[in-house]
């Protein structure tokens, strides 16, 4: 293995991962990730007992907020008994203690708008309990925006109005406001109204991989100039666009630099999105949602592979400085500009 990787020191932040039990974030620790923004859950009840329970909840918002407490609850029992190694973040001045301390740092999030439901009293409570990051949408529509399964159709209606006003107190808040399944109207419409840098968390270039969940070359352009982040995707089928084949780390390294050529270096971070590794969970999630032949790229399958990156941004040309802008540096810079 190549010396630099193993003596690779400087921070490592991951922009959209769900993995959150004990075991979980000390292999984040020990695999040399420095923090990430941890989905809890997303908008849609993905490990329900039953696909019929699944599908009943797909397009509602009953249970969403209180399997979300849930969660948290069992994340801060697990940060709290174990201060010494993680340290959840509410503010940029969090990020900057905990790499200091070296202590993983969590950014608290959600894949899907449906927790706040449509009570913002939802957003005021889940705000204290330490929500610092909102994804709008998952797989479906809610009453924030359109998603990506709108596209090219009249149900691409863009950003409600209760939509508008979440960004709003979202900009005033400090929070991070992610973008990655939204619909086009959706993600032109949130540029359009932010005053702060947005995130796509978990993407590519819908150039080289066309499914919708990645961007065009415009839709890039239009990112770089928010001086926002595109966290490239690890999932196979989003680094290639085939269901079927399962990616290499040069196919990932590929997106960096097409990314990079289209929006510039400042863009780049990763978000590998990495749901298995739960056997109980995978089981459900992948049989609810039909996904039984999703795959992550061969040797980045979970936070253990995350310096495999390294070499191959290096053989590719990548200098030691733009390789630590994708690794730590842009979101940092991300960061000090959405938070407080």
């Amino acid at each position: 293995m190549n010396k630099k990787i193993i003596e690779y020191k400087n921070p490592i932040y991951l922009a959209h991962d769900h993995m959150s039990r004990y075991e979980d974030l000390l292999q984040d620790k020990t695999a040399g990730v420095s923090g990430k923004i941890l989905h809890l859950t997303v908008d849609g009840w993905i490990d329900a007992p039953t696909r019929s329970l699944y599908n009943e909840t797909y397009n509602t918002y009953d249970g969403f907020f209180e399997r979300y407490i849930s969660a948290l609850d069992k994340l801060e029992n697990i940060i709290n008994s174990h201060s010494d190694l993680f340290k959840l973040i509410k503010k940029h001045s969090d990020l900057i203690v905990a790499k200091t301390e070296n202590k993983l740092a969590i950014i608290l999030g959600n894949e899907g708008g449906k927790i706040i439901g449509e009570n913002l009293e939802n957003f005021d409570y889940l705000y204290k309990r330490g929500l610092r990051h909102i994804q709008f949408n998952w797989s479906m529509k809610n009453n924030l925006s359109a998603c990506q399964e709108d596209e090219n159709s009249s149900s691409d209606t863009g950003l409600t109005q209760y939509g508008k006003i979440l960004i709003e107190k979202m900009n005033e808040s400090g929070m991070i406001i992610d973008i990655s399944h939204s619909s086009p109207k959706t993600i032109k419409e949130v540029l359009d109204i932010t005053t702060k840098p947005i995130l796509n968390s978990h993407s590519g270039s819908r150039s080289l991989a066309n499914k919708k969940q990645n961007l065009w070359d415009y839709q890039i352009k239009e990112l770089s100039d928010n001086n926002g982040i595109l966290a490239i995707h690890f999932c196979s089928r989003l680094v290639l666009g085939d269901n079927y084949k399962q990616a290499s780390i040069i196919d990932v390294v590929k997106q960096i630099k097409y990314v990079k050529k289209i929006g510039g270096i400042d863009i780049i971070a990763l978000g590998p999105d990495w749901i298995l590794g739960d056997k109980e969970r995978d089981k459900k999630y992948t049989h609810n949602t039909n996904q039984e032949n999703i795959s992550w790229t061969k040797n980045l399958e979970n936070s253990k592979d995350i310096k495999n990156i390294i070499r191959p941004l290096e053989s590719e040309g990548f200098t030691e400085r733009e390789i630590d802008s994708i690794l730590y540096k842009n979101m940092e810079r991300f960061s000090n500009s959405v938070f407080l």
